[in-house]
C-alpha cells in the first residue's frame, strides 16, 4: 500500500532543496565557484533533494511492482517497469542518484565546476515530482 503521507513528505523535501538550487542556479560561474559555502549548500541540496526522490523510488517499486532494486540507480530503471512514469524523466533521475552517490561517496573527487554544471539540470527533479502528481491523479 503506498503511503500517500510518506510521499508527500518527501516530495516536500525536493522542493524545498530545490528552491535553494534555482537561487543558486542564477548565480554566474565565477561567483558561485569563488564562495566555499555556495558550493557545500548546493552539494548539500542535491544530496537531500536526491535522497528523497530515491526513497520516493524505493517505496513506489517496493508497492507497485513487489521488487527491490539492487542500487539507488537502477530503482528509477525498475519503476520505468510499472509504466506509469516517462521513462526519459526516469533515467535523468538515475544520473542525479549517480550524481548523489558520487557526492555522497565520492567527494573529495567532485569537480566543484561540475556541481555548478549540474544546477542545469534541477528541472529533472520537478519532472519527476510531476510525475508522481500526474501518477496520484490515476
Amino acid at each position: 500500500m503506498i503511503d500517500r503521507d510518506r510521499i508527500i513528505a518527501y516530495v516536500s523535501e525536493v522542493r524545498a532543496a530545490l528552491k535553494i538550487l534555482k537561487e543558486y542556479s542564477k548565480l554566474d560561474k565565477k561567483t558561485f565557484l569563488s564562495s566555499p559555502v555556495n558550493i557545500r549548500d548546493t552539494k548539500y541540496c542535491f544530496i537531500i533533494a536526491g535522497q528523497a526522490a530515491i526513497d520516493i523510488c524505493y517505496h513506489l517499486t517496493a508497492n507497485l511492482l513487489k521488487k527491490a532494486p539492487v542500487d539507488y540507480s537502477n530503482c528509477f530503471e525498475l519503476l520505468s517497469e510499472s509504466g506509469y512514469f516517462n521513462r526519459e524523466t526516469l533515467k535523468k533521475m538515475m544520473m542525479m542518484s549517480k550524481f548523489r552517490n558520487l557526492l555522497v561517496h565520492h567527494y573529495i573527487k567532485v569537480d566543484d565546476a561540475r556541481v555548478y554544471e549540474k544546477l542545469s539540470e534541477t528541472d529533472t527533479f520537478e519532472e519527476f515530482i510531476q510525475s508522481l502528481e500526474a501518477f496520484a491523479k490515476q
